[in-house]
């Protein structure tokens, strides 16, 4: 038996590299990657831009014709690396593509420019900055001062991979002299909700829409996050009035900030899945963050972007 498993075995490596490429493109990048390690015949193949090509999106060539610069890569397993680490600048460095590593699903990042930011062209409200490190695209909105804070941004579904489920994501800095963004009792946090629609209607979601509360700054540090998690009373001062005991409802759904490994901060805004029997054509996801109803004024918030990257129940 032994014998004739070590002969199966060695059969594998007389077929020709086409067909072993062929069956390393049904799996994933990840295991194309370890397949190199098989044998210099598996690496040939593993390896080619028979294989990578699979890997990377149909429709690549389209999106990168729109890139700022040009990109250049001798192979489909360069260039499918080259996205996962680095991020393409489209149309005017108001968008970025990119892959997640794993999937090889698109990643997406709708610049600053590219959001609907409500008093946005109002320089006493917001000021557009040169961009701060670690950001992927020129320049960074900053929030001056407003009561009303209200940031959008659309992407069409047919730009993302089928069959995904999506995550959009707020990517932030809070300056040093910021107000009004803190979390914490007797405050109300801001909203966000993501919709898909049918494109032209505003009426129709092709999906549940989402809605979360979420938390920009903890006010006393990031072990303010547990403090979400549990029913608390605090003292509100009225004028006029005296004093008032308000109750606190727990909010275990509550969406908290993490700091990025680019130094920037991003916060979850909802999910979306994208259908994979191309029934979701024509619809638009419409991400949207508000605070507008404690009309407190509110400064600080730096904005890059709202990025739209696959989501894992492993991660």
């Amino acid at each position: 038996m032994e014998a004739e498993a070590a002969a199966g075995g060695a059969e594998i490596y007389r077929l020709p590299e086409e067909c072993v490429a062929y069956a390393i493109s049904l799996t994933t990048p990840g295991d194309a990657c370890h397949s190199s390690a098989v044998s210099p015949a598996f690496r040939a193949a593993a390896d080619s831009d028979a294989v990578w090509e699979r890997f990377l999106p149909p429709d690549h060539a389209a999106v990168l014709a729109r890139a700022d610069e040009p990109v250049e890569c001798e192979s489909k397993k360069e260039l499918f690396s080259r996205l996962c680490d680095s991020p393409v600048l489209l149309d005017g460095a108001t968008m970025s593509f990119g892959l997640e590593r794993r999937s090889g699903a698109k990643c997406l990042m709708l610049s600053a420019r590219a959001l609907s930011i409500a008093w946005g062209d109002d320089p006493t409200c917001w000021i557009w900055t040169a961009s701060l490190p670690g950001s992927r695209f020129p320049e960074v909105a900053e929030l001056v001062d407003v009561c009303w804070l209200e940031i959008s941004g659309k992407l069409s579904l047919s730009l993302l991979s089928p069959g995904t489920t999506y995550g959009a994501y707020l990517v932030f800095a809070i300056a040093d002299d910021s107000y009004g963004l803190e979390c914490h009792v007797g405050m109300l946090p801001p909203k966000a909700t993501v919709t898909v629609v049918v494109s032209g209607s505003s009426t129709k979601p092709t999906g549940a829409a989402t809605e979360h509360a979420i938390c920009l700054q903890h006010m006393q540090g990031e072990e303010e996050a547990a403090m979400h998690r549990r029913k608390q009373q605090y003292m509100r001062l009225r004028k006029g009035y005296g004093r008032k005991m308000v109750t606190r409802e727990a909010d275990p759904g509550i969406r908290c900030p993490r700091r990025r490994g680019d130094g920037w901060a991003e916060v979850e805004l909802g999910e979306f899945a994208v259908a994979a029997d191309g029934e979701d054509d024509g619809a638009v996801v419409d991400v949207r963050l508000e605070e507008v109803d404690s009309r407190r004024s509110k400064r600080g918030l730096i904005v890059q972007g709202i990025e739209i990257r696959p989501k894992h129940a492993a991660c």
